[in-house]
Formats: C-alpha cells, structure tokens, sequence
C-alpha cells in the first residue's frame, strides 16, 4: 500500500510517501512560509520523486495534534480534501507518538513535547514506543516533575525544546538529553512509519478530526472575561 503522510502540526511543514513499507520520499520545511503555500506544492513534489501520483496512493495519513489550532487543521483539510477525491479513508497520527517513534532506547524515556507558549507544553512519555504517559497541556514545571519519576536518562525532543532548554537543564542536571538537530523536529516520514503499522485502523475522511488539549486562545479568553 502507498500511503501519503502529511504534517502541519508544528512549526515544520512536512509532507511524505511510504511505498511497500519503504519511505519512498520526505520533505521538511521551516521556512517561516505559512503551512497552506507549502504543503500542497510538497505533496506534488513527493508524489513526483516518488515516481508516482494522487491515484496511487492507498492510505493518507495526517499528524492531528496536538499542535497549532490552525496548523492541525491545515493537514486535516488536505487529508481529508484527496481521501475523498481518490475514496479512500486516512489515518489521524499523533503528533507526540509520531516525535516519540524516531528513537528506541531502552534506557532513556523519550520525552516529546510541544510549544503551548508560556513555558507550557504540550507533552508525553514512551519507553521503547510504549507509552508511560498520557498526553498533557501542562506548566513546563508540572511536565518536568512527572517525567522526572521515571528511571533512566530523560530524552528531549520537539519544538519545545529550544524555548524550554535551559529550564529542563536547570530541573534535571544530567538526566536531560536532547535530540540532535535533524532529529529534534521528526517530519510526516514519522507519521507514515506509524500509519504503516495501524492501517486497520483508518477512517472515513469525514471522521478524521484534531485532537486538541485545551481550548483556542480566543475561547479562553472569552471564558476569563465573563468568569
């Protein structure tokens, strides 16, 4: 099965193809262009150097949060938009799964976490791709606290980690490890890899959904202003 993966959940834009269990192709962007100009342009450009097209593909895979409000929904849109053009289902991924997948270490906990601003984070733990913690919007301090009940070593990675490094290392000494830098903000291959594994349990096109943590900003704030 060809499977399509699409990621708009962060700050990289990032779009890929996996072909007979294979990552066929994968680009990745940071280049402050907002996720909407990129992403289908990639999509295009992947199929192509993959030598193939829309209608190969079998499977397409979307990174549903958590993340960016919009950012999420911009993938989601695009899965959604081909799924139902070529009738096939998607598979929603998590983005903190899909940060996790790209290191298996027995002896460290992989830590992914997400920039909520604010030194918040959205954020996770897995050992060995098994999961010890449940995803959660969390002060970075309460997120430090739980992780640091684990034994072992404790590996960073995400986009949370350039805004929050300096406060991991002054909370955990030498239990902090931190991605190298081509690693540290894994794109849409991740999510492919993992939509390879789950393709049972794909969905229609119209139930694929964001998986958000908390609410928008606005309705935030609107629920302070009025109690």
């Amino acid at each position: 099965m060809t499977i399509l993966a699409l990621d708009t959940s962060g700050p990289v834009c990032s779009a890929a193809v996996m072909a007979a269990g294979s990552l066929s192709y994968e680009a990745r962007a940071v280049n402050k262009l907002t996720h909407s100009r990129n992403l289908l342009p990639m999509v295009e450009e992947a199929l192509g150097k993959a030598g193939m097209s829309v209608n190969d593909i079998g499977l397409v895979a979307a990174i549903v949060g958590p993340g960016s409000f919009t950012g999420v929904r911009i993938a989601v849109a695009t899965a959604q938009g081909i799924a139902r053009a070529r009738g096939i289902k998607c598979l929603p991924v998590n983005a903190l799964e899909a940060m996790a997948a790209s290191f298996l270490s027995p002896e460290s906990v992989i830590c992914p976490i997400r920039d909520a601003r604010s030194m918040q984070v959205y954020g996770a733990a897995f050992r060995d791709g098994k999961r010890l913690m449940e995803d959660a919007a969390l002060p970075l301090t309460e997120y430090l606290a739980q992780v640091s009940a684990f034994e072992g070593q404790l590996l960073f990675a995400g986009d949370g980690v350039a805004p929050c490094r300096d406060r991991i290392l002054e909370s955990l000494g030498s239990r902090a490890l931190f991605a190298p830098a081509h690693l540290v903000l894994p794109g849409a291959g991740a999510a492919a890899y993992l939509a390879s594994l789950r393709a049972d349990e794909a969905v229609p096109p119209g139930e694929l959904k964001p998986l958000y943590l908390r609410a928008p900003q606005a309705e935030r704030l609107r629920a302070q202003k009025h109690g």
